[in-house]
């Protein structure tokens, strides 16, 4: 492994194998294999470093064992990782290569490991894996007997903040249990659970949090409690559902408004809990019917944009054990920092001011829209269509916004077409959006007239979609009748844009 350094970093494969693995096996690899080499580590990191760092980065393939041994030839360190599961190890290789490079470094390879071959062509164990896996054997002859198996939900897209932990000692007592697990974040409830005529207890432990959950979950996942016992299994616990919710993965982009007006969808909000620039906020609704509608449909939602999605889990009801007989409205609440609007079902206010559009829609896109020379500072307000799809569409692959600039014109003049193309459009295949500028809402006058001038709509195209940006109109009026009818914004003198944005529409366009 030697050879590699110093050559060209583009050297260090493609595909990631080292120079070690080609020279034995070319540049295939097994249909199915379990365990991976990773060399080329940075000599700075140490055995506890790099052992921290792949537990991260391989949580949601857990159960596995890392070994980091030094390869006497080249004085460096090398990680042995092997799993349980199939297909971790390929996923890894084909789909994890820049970040295990980021987290280890530039210069790392990952071979499938384990797969030396003798005389018949058979695969058998190299040396270090022969040394970990007889390490393993050895342990589980000395250890208890193997536990029962456990069907437990290992997805992490089935992800709660509650731990199921089964397989542990009759007489476990909580101290141990938050010994064990509260290193991996601040934990909210323990409840043991020991059945009658059995000579082993389980509980479930709750995290403040889902990422600390998950990292709990990979690295304790078939250790034992205390030493001498039992490997204990580690799997997802079913939240227990109540009217609150605790939403997760929030940042300095977020806003109490931006909760209250994404969730209040799903029903009444009692209480919205939430500092602003905090990573977690609380919503209360008054039934549990309305949180578990807001808890299925928000969980991994995009809301701040493509790479910030949040989190959402029920959380315990600290409102319920008091005042439980009487109605509370949000509004009265000193501690609650937004109006609570109406259930779903009911129409939202009309919106005829930018103050309505402001009070009843959250701007969930900032930036600039691009014409020629100039360039407008501006917010969107979806008022139609999935969020999904403005986040998607009109940020990169970093969330950043991207500059929407427009490149050509269409004409006007004939409206019905386009008009029939957006009322034939679905809400997974387009958003309307208010477009308002960013500071002072005269501020997008100029472009407003330039349309107005030319009778014609702005075109941006963007990957996998087209953006229209259309000063009012007839048209507009009628496409937004029609898909947001409480909106009436728009009127001759307006300062407002309607954008719409495409997934599947047709790029022909008359241009400049």
């Amino acid at each position: 492994m030697g050879e590699d350094r110093g050559r060209p970093i583009n050297r260090a494969n493609s595909d990631g194998l080292s120079s070690f693995y080609r020279e034995r096996f070319g540049s295939h690899s097994p249909e199915e294999y379990l365990n991976l080499r990773i060399s080329g580590i940075d000599e700075r990191l140490e055995r506890d470093e790099i052992k921290m760092k792949l537990t991260h980065e391989f949580r949601r393939f857990a159960p596995f064992e890392i070994k980091v041994v030094r390869n006497p030839e080249e004085d460096e360190r090398m990680a042995y990782v092997n799993f349980e599961r199939r297909d971790c190890a390929r996923n890894i290789r084909y789909k994890m290569m820049d970040r295990l490079r980021e987290a280890l470094g530039k210069r790392v390879l990952c071979d499938p490991a384990g797969i030396l071959r003798d005389q018949e062509g058979k695969y058998i164990p190299d040396r270090f894996n022969r040394s970990l896996q007889t390490d393993r054997s050895s342990r589980d002859r000395k250890g208890p007997k193997e536990p029962p198996q456990w069907r437990l939900k290992n997805d992490d897209s089935d992800a709660t903040r509650t731990l199921f932990v089964g397989n542990m000692p009759a007489d476990v007592r909580e101290t141990e249990i938050r010994k064990v697990f509260e290193k991996y974040g601040k934990i909210e409830d323990i409840d043991i659970k020991t059945p009658v005529n059995t000579d082993a207890a389980y509980a479930f432990v709750m995290f403040q949090s889902l990422e600390q959950a998950m990292d709990a979950k990979a690295e304790e996942q078939d250790r034992p409690i205390r030493p001498g016992s039992s490997r204990v299994k580690i799997g997802y616990g079913k939240s227990q559902v109540s009217r609150r919710l605790w939403v997760g993965g929030l940042g300095s982009w977020c806003s109490a408004d931006m909760l209250a007006k994404e969730f209040d969808r799903y029903g009444m909000i009692e209480k919205l809990d939430y500092n602003e620039g905090d990573d977690v906020a609380y919503i209360c609704f008054e039934d549990t019917h309305a949180a578990q509608d807001a808890c299925r449909a928000m969980r991994n939602y995009p809301l701040g944009g493509r790479d910030r999605s949040i989190m959402v889990d029920f959380a315990k009801d600290v409102l319920a054990s008091r005042d439980s007989g009487r109605k509370r409205r949000a509004s009265r609440s000193p501690s609650s920092p937004v109006a609570i609007r109406s259930p779903p079902g009911s129409p939202r206010a009309s919106v005829r001011t930018f103050e309505d559009l402001d009070e009843e829609y959250a701007s969930t896109w900032q930036g600039q829209l691009f014409l020629k020379k100039n360039d407008y500072p501006v917010k969107l307000y979806r008022v139609y269509g999935a969020e999904r799809l403005l986040q998607k569409l009109l940020r990169d692959d970093d969330g950043n916004p991207l500059k929407v600039q427009i490149s050509q014109r269409l004409s006007l003049q004939n409206q019905d077409a386009l008009q029939e193309k957006f009322l034939n459009h679905s809400s997974k295949e387009m958003c309307l959006m208010v477009i308002t500028a960013k500071r002072e809402l005269d501020d997008l006058r100029p472009l407003i007239r330039y349309l107005d001038e030319k009778d014609a709509a702005g075109v941006v195209s963007i990957k996998d979609g087209v953006f229209y940006v259309i000063p009012h109109s007839g048209m507009v009026e009628r496409v937004v009748a029609a898909k947001a009818p409480g909106v009436r914004l728009f009127s001759g003198d307006c300062p407002f844009l309607l954008g719409v944005l495409c997934n599947s529409s047709a790029r022909s366009h008359s241009g400049d």
